[in-house]
């Protein structure tokens, strides 16, 4: 753990929490965190402070709404049992490469294997939509093209590797004009509409860039910290949060679950990850109608029931849960959407809650500030809605030292 060596432990206000966090670097984090790019997703210094704090080596740690993996990763690197779920197959996909990493040598002999047995000629991409091959070479198409068939999903190596590419499907260029992903220059965060990128590729001549892909993954793999031998610290799966939990995460008795469920329809996580569902053999329509989204709050109310109800079955009897939800955007105002969770559907279920902590996000950071005329609905506060099952107090809390980083060695730089 990164605790502050010689620093006293206490009981802060709840309020001056966020000043733990918040006083990290920015892009404090393990390399692992930057594998791809994802919407509303909370940062890696945030869960590592709750990790720290509310659990111990050995504990069972879970979030159920998964993202990127940010809580799963954490979790592994402090030694901890971390599970992992999303209705979202990109997120599920994210979050498996953080939780079973393999080793850099395996990873790597699997890409030299993978880049022995191609071969272009018999790769087909007639069938292949033309709003993804309008991104791509065809030199470097042909290469996803046939890496989309050829890695097993069952495979943890495989599974870190599609993870990878689904990072560096598309991404802008640096002051070099070089390319950071395989595609044409955009955003590496989304995609915006089919549509609008053909526009934009036409109007301003877009060139696309003749990259081989597996030198670039080869490139990008220097770049990560990876383990000498596999780190499995836990399981990742597909699932609607308001679905009845598997029997055997039942048995697990996560001591923190940790998650930031969606807010009122703000983010359409299929619409602007179409090129990385592509690579799924997903669609955008088929992920985001499986997924919450609705601007009612009523509706809204009644799925975060559904998913509290859950997870209260699944936590420790001495665990804590802990949501992460942003205020919304309503008319003129602000709506306080945890206060609303709580008053309407928590304090029902009696948990027990050790408060709301106002989380406030410096608007240069939010992704959402990209869209003008939306910009609106963009929260300015997130709040953390810190609870358990029933009463007890909190742990003593030690203050991060953050002046260092946890590798998986075990051994904090």
């Amino acid at each position: 753990m990164i605790r502050g060596m010689g620093s006293p432990a206490s009981h802060p206000a709840l309020e001056d929490l966020p000043l733990q966090w918040r006083s990290a670097p920015r892009r404090w984090g393990h390399s692992l965190h930057s594998l791809c790019s994802y919407f509303a997703m909370f940062p890696p210094q945030l869960a590592h402070f709750f990790v720290d704090w509310l659990t111990e080596p050995g504990d069972a740690v879970y979030d159920p709404f998964s993202g990127r993996g940010t809580l799963a990763l954490e979790a592994v690197l402090q030694g901890r049992r971390s599970y992992a779920s999303d209705a979202n197959p990109l997120a599920v996909a994210l979050s498996h490469a953080k939780t079973r990493v393999p080793s850099r040598q395996t990873l790597l002999k699997r890409l030299n294997e993978l880049r022995a047995s191609y071969s272009p000629e018999p790769v087909r991409t007639e069938s292949e939509p033309e709003y993804i091959s309008m991104l791509y070479s065809e030199m470097t198409f042909k290469q996803l093209v046939w890496l989309k068939e050829k890695l097993d999903r069952t495979n943890d190596v495989d599974c870190f590797w599609i993870a990878v590419i689904l990072g560096m499907l598309h991404g802008n260029h640096n002051k070099n004009g070089e390319p950071r992903g395989f595609s044409i220059s955009m955003p590496n965060t989304f995609a915006m509409a089919p549509g609008y990128v053909a526009k934009y590729i036409e109007e301003h001549d877009l060139k696309r860039p003749s990259v081989d892909v597996f030198e670039m993954l080869e490139r990008r793999l220097e770049r990560i910290d990876l383990p000498s031998a596999k780190r499995t610290g836990g399981r990742t799966w597909l699932q609607d949060a308001t679905a009845q939990p598997p029997s055997w995460i039942l048995k697990q008795r996560p001591k923190l679950i940790f998650t930031s469920p969606p807010y009122l329809e703000v983010i359409k996580y299929g619409k602007y990850n179409w090129v990385r569902l592509w690579f799924l053999g997903q669609t955008a329509a088929e992920v985001d109608q499986k997924l919450m989204a609705s601007a009612s709050l009523p509706r809204y109310l009644k799925f975060m029931e559904s998913v509290s109800a859950n997870l209260k079955e699944i936590v420790a009897e001495d665990g804590f849960v802990c949501f992460v939800i942003g205020d919304v955007r309503r008319g003129d105002t602000d709506l306080n959407l945890a206060q609303e969770v709580w008053e309407h559907v928590l304090k029902e279920q009696g948990w027990h809650l050790h408060g709301i902590i106002a989380d406030e996000l410096p608007q240069n950071q939010k992704v959402s500030r990209i869209w003008k005329h939306n910009s609106g609905r963009a929260t300015k506060t997130d709040r953390l809605l810190l609870l358990s099952p029933q009463t007890r107090t909190l742990p003593d809390m030690v203050p991060p030292m953050w002046d260092r980083r946890l590798t998986f060695s075990g051994t904090p730089t």
